[in-house]
């Protein structure tokens, strides 16, 4: 194993473009040892849930040494990729990427190792974090650490008070004139990651005026997805089918497109 450049580094775990043989691989490694569960639970999840179109691949681990490798993908983190890329990008490619974006999450909604939520999604930029940029402009969910299980009681992610705009209202401390108590915190369920939708296709569509424009046929799912009751919240899978019935019929209606859709 030639091991390279540093190209990710969090709380949890560095990681390196290296060769293995001929091929380019991402060779993950912890951190910190304080976080080897959150380590371990990343590797798992990624196995139980792959192989999949919508995960990246693990290729290779050492558990020994708390190491896995998974495939490589040059254009980095979506947060790294969309800032350099978006410029050149057309409205439709853009559009893509939010397509993209729900269906990872209807994956995850209805996963082969049950219901998972995505809880590395509490700010804007940490969400896209969580993701890759592949060659063909794909979208690849590659943080997995924080990926609970819902069962019937719900979950709480993470262990710490959260807030600002764009969590959903369920993930905010209810009881403004006590202190933050994890354990007093009332579980709640995957439309959290629902109403995180709107906000995250807005950012990849910016704010040109053909973008505006275009958002307003977007209203009606985002008006569900921000309703304050998440079991009025649409599930991924109906945001996923409105996104493609105005992929067809807004740029075909257009013509921005030639190929059959």
């Amino acid at each position: 194993m030639n091991i390279g450049d540093l190209i990710g580094y969090g709380a949890v775990k560095q990681v390196y473009k290296s060769h293995w043989g001929k091929d380019v691989i991402a060779y993950n490694v912890i951190n910190n040892v304080e976080y080897l569960n959150d380590f371990k639970d990343g590797f798992e999840n990624l196995k139980i849930l792959g192989p999949s179109d919508f995960i990246v691949q693990i290729v290779g681990f050492c558990l020994e040494d708390n190491v896995f490798l998974t495939e490589y993908h040059p254009l980095g983190s979506l947060l790294k990729a969309f800032s350099s890329l978006h410029e050149k990008m057309s409205l439709k490619e853009k559009f893509l990427f939010c397509i993209r974006y729900v269906e990872v999450l209807e994956f995850l909604h209805d996963s082969p190792a049950g219901k998972r939520v995505m809880c590395d999604s509490s700010t804007l930029n940490k969400t896209l974090e969580q993701y890759l940029v592949t060659a063909s402009l794909n979208l690849v969910l590659n943080d997995a650490d924080a990926l609970p299980e819902i069962r019937e009681q719900g979950i709480v992610c993470g262990h710490k008070e959260l807030g600002g705009s764009f969590i959903a209202p369920e993930q905010k401390w209810p009881y403004p004139k006590e202190e933050f108590k994890e354990e007093m915190m009332i579980p709640y369920n995957e439309k959290s990651d629902i109403w995180k939708i709107s906000d995250v296709c807005n950012y990849f569509l910016g704010n040109s005026e053909e973008s505006v424009a275009f958002k307003y046929h977007l209203y009606p799912i985002h008006l569900k997805c921000r309703r304050k009751i998440p079991n009025l919240r649409p599930a991924a899978s109906e945001v996923v089918e409105f996104y493609n019935k105005v992929l067809h019929e807004y740029f075909l209606a257009h013509n921005f497109i030639k190929e059959d859709l």
